[in-house]
Order: structure tokens, then sequence, then C-alpha cells
């Protein structure tokens, strides 16, 4: 019954935040830069089963700088509620163990993100769907594409969330957000495997630009790196245990 009761709280605080708002405005602006970019794309590519996966290749390129700032302001205003009135203390005394509140905030963000996420892909397949362009050619390397997008997601979500929900700096939690998609930007330009993971969302993308003798470039089908997925699993995994660890210490220091 208590655990419902936070669950509530939970869901409460995000209908009244403007993180919907937030959501909106971000998809926005990767749909629209992905769609100015197919529509390029649509007069080029011969081969028009690739168009799903040159959309998707702009679109992932394009993750690198928004999905850890997007990251950073959701998991910054999770932890404002409590950051009110001593709002944390109200609710632990109320006989919620610091436990359930740290995996009930993590998973409404998990949640959310995750919807986002599958809204955003689906509106892209759907879109050439709509324009009679083939899409589900190769099912299990889109499946996988959207697994190893999620994979990396939640471990740069459970980055700043345990910032966020620990250190309580979120100007902090912004500034890494901005320079690690800085640098993760950077480095696809020097680096054939990125090591930095804001960088990742590029390396699981399905074709690769390759330039001929004449000058031009060439579409060319690409095996997907599971690495970064791979990884992002253990580090995730690593990271919930830490913060975890830190975030009960922290409440009794």
């Amino acid at each position: 019954m208590k655990k419902v009761r936070y669950r509530e709280i939970e869901k409460l605080k995000y209908k009244h935040s403007k993180t919907r708002l937030i959501y909106f405005l971000f998809a926005s602006i990767s749909l629209f830069i992905t769609n100015v970019h197919l529509f390029y794309d649509i007069k080029d590519v011969k081969n028009t089963s690739m168009l799903i996966f040159t959309s998707l290749h702009t679109f992932l390129f394009m993750q690198v700088l928004f999905i850890p700032l997007l990251i950073a302001i959701i998991t910054s205003k999770s932890a404002e509620l409590e950051e009110q009135g001593n709002m944390l203390q109200v609710i632990i005394s109320s006989g919620i163990s610091l436990n359930k509140i740290y995996d009930i905030k993590l998973f409404h963000i998990l949640k959310s993100f995750t919807t986002y996420s599958v809204f955003l892909w689906l509106f892209i397949i759907g879109e050439l769907k709509l324009l009679k362009y083939p899409c589900f050619s190769m099912p299990l390397r889109l499946s996988t594409m959207f697994l190893s997008f999620i994979l990396i997601s939640y471990f740069i979500i459970i980055i700043h969330y345990n910032i966020a929900i620990i250190k309580g700096s979120h100007l902090f939690n912004l500034a890494l957000a901005l320079l690690g998609s800085l640098l993760g930007f950077i480095s696809l330009f020097f680096m054939n495997f990125p090591i930095i993971p804001y960088s990742w969302y590029s390396v699981i993308s399905s074709v690769k630009y390759i330039r001929d003798e004449s000058g031009i470039f060439n579409l060319e089908l690409i095996n997907i790196s599971l690495v970064p997925a791979s990884i992002s699993i253990i580090l995730f995994t690593l990271l919930y245990i830490l913060g975890k660890k830190l975030f009960l210490r922290r409440q009794y220091d």
C-alpha cells in the first residue's frame, strides 16, 4: 500500500511538471532534422529499402547532441520535488523506504524515456511506410538498433540520475551533459570507435558513407556493433548498485 502511494506521488509530479513539454520539444527538433535529411536522401538513394537506415543514421547522429541534454533535464526535474520544503524527510517519515524511493523514481524516468523513444522510432518508420517505401525488410537489424539505443540511453540515464538524486547539483548535471555531448560529437570525427559513451548512438548506425574515387559518397550497409549495448548493460548494473548505496548512505550521514 505504501509503495503504491509513493508511485502515485511520482505520477502526480510528472502530470503537473513540464516533462511532457520537454519531451515534445526535443522530439520535434529531432524529427524535423531527420525529415530534412530524409527528403534529400529520397532524391539520391537508389535503393529505397535503405531509406529507413539512412533516416535512422541521421537521427542517431543527432542524438549524440540531444539525448544527453534531454536526460540531464529530465533526471534533474525528477529530484526537484524532494528538494522543496524538505519533502524527502516527509516522505520517509510516512514509512516509505529509501530503497523504494530510489527504485520508483528511476522506474518512472526509464518508463517515460522508453515511451518517448518508441514514439520517435515508430514515427520515422510509419512516415516512410506512408510514403510507400519499404521499412521492414530487415526487422532483426531494426530491432537490434532500437534495443542498443535503449540500453545506451539507460546507461546515460543512470549516470545523470545518480548525480541528480545524490548530489542534487542540477547545474553540474547539465554541464556534464553539454560537455559529454560536445566531446562525443567531436570524437566521431577522430575515432573509429569513440570511447565517450555520449557518442555511442552513432556507433549503432547500420550504414556508412563511403567516398569513391570520383569524390561521390555512396552508402554501404555495415554490421551493427553490439559492444556499446553490452558495455551499457554492465555499467548500468554497476552504477545502479553503487548509486543506491550512496543514496542510502547520504541520507543518514
